[in-house]
């Protein structure tokens, strides 16, 4: 089978989403993939050399589909004078969750498919992308015009706060837990209090 003329390496991607979605991440491998694109596997390799990297590109792509978020407050601008932290916190843990209800068990499958084959890479990937969720979570932290200025200090730094926000957020998350009112409240006193 030659490779179709509307064959891209997003639509294999799209196909191997979709697979997740369905079936999770273990039936993501060459043959399942190029069955649901209609492709040879040779078509599939194209693009993917080896398995481990179309497991890679897929967890990537299905983090992204989480985790992006285009919503008016995910990184207000510096005019948005009634920004707050906590409302975007539960606000993006609303999102969160619609996107994991897309990919019943992905974060544990995820996770102990890194663990046991103890791919670095693959390890290296998801640090690289949860920092840059963590980046763009601290500039809007940094928009809210609420926050104390005495709320961080040299050992307890916006970048600990965050690091601790979405660490807790992805632990709720995978818990199966729907409610982030005590994650919010937290948030909300870490972040404000009299002067």
């Amino acid at each position: 089978m030659m490779k179709n003329a509307g064959t891209s390496k997003e639509s294999i991607l799209a196909a191997s989403r979709k697979l997740v979605a369905e079936k999770g991440l273990a039936a993501v491998n060459m043959r399942s993939v190029g069955k649901a694109c209609d492709l040879a596997l040779g078509s599939i390799y194209y693009y993917f050399p080896s398995k481990d990297d179309l497991l890679l590109a897929t967890i990537a792509s299905v983090w992204d589909d989480i985790f992006s978020w285009e919503g008016p407050d995910f990184v207000p601008s510096s005019d948005h004078a009634d920004f707050s932290f906590p409302a975007y916190i539960a606000q993006f843990f609303d999102h969160l969750a619609e996107g994991i209800a897309r990919y019943p068990h992905f974060f544990t499958i995820h996770s102990l498919s890194f663990s046991e084959r103890g791919q670095e890479k693959g390890s290296s990937t998801m640090r690289q992308y949860l920092a840059s969720i963590e980046g763009r979570m601290v500039l809007a932290l940094e928009r809210d015009k609420g926050v104390s200025p005495r709320a961080f200090s040299g050992d307890f730094t916006e970048e600990a706060f965050i690091d601790m926000v979405l660490t807790t957020m992805i632990a709720l998350l995978v818990q199966r837990k729907d409610n982030p009112s005590a994650l919010v409240e937290m948030v909300r006193r870490s972040l404000y209090f009299p002067e």
